[in-house]
């Protein structure tokens, strides 16, 4: 039994590692509140968009109206380690679910993902699950 708990401790805190510490339990613990789709689909057009990953640089784009875009990469949050520049074209969409879907089709690794968009305060957050409390949180800011 304290096997077990241990082993789900320590995943959630690999899991929250992986994400600057920024999980679903923390963005709820801040009161964030998840968008609906009539909100989703008042804001995401013509939405200016950055993209916070861990593993990566900052994405920029901005969601066209009729559902197309072009991201680009390669602005570092860190300053000792610049990006590489790249663009990718794509497609965005609201889901019937209630969730934010991009595809990026980069160069070397083409990305197809759809989060569920939380705001907690004046940061939003995509998230793949609203039941899992350890499901990892990425950083958005849309803008207009």
């Amino acid at each position: 039994m304290l096997r077990s708990i241990l082993a789900s401790v320590l995943l959630s805190l690999s899991l929250a590692a992986q994400a600057d510490g920024l999980i679903l339990k923390d963005i709820r613990a801040q009161n964030g509140v998840q968008l609906s789709v009539e909100e989703l689909k008042k804001l995401m057009p013509n939405a200016k968009v950055v993209s916070y990953q861990k593993e990566g640089n900052p994405r920029l784009w901005t969601n066209e109206p009729g559902g197309k875009l072009v991201a680009s990469s390669g602005v570092s949050r860190d300053a000792g380690k610049p990006g590489k520049s790249s663009t990718a074209q794509g497609t965005w969409h609201v889901g019937d679910n209630g969730t934010y879907c991009v595809t990026l089709d980069w160069p070397k690794q083409p990305e197809n993902w759809c989060r569920y968009i939380l705001k907690a305060g004046d940061k939003y957050y995509g998230v793949k699950s609203v039941t899992d409390g350890i499901a990892i949180a990425h950083g958005f800011e849309f803008s207009k």
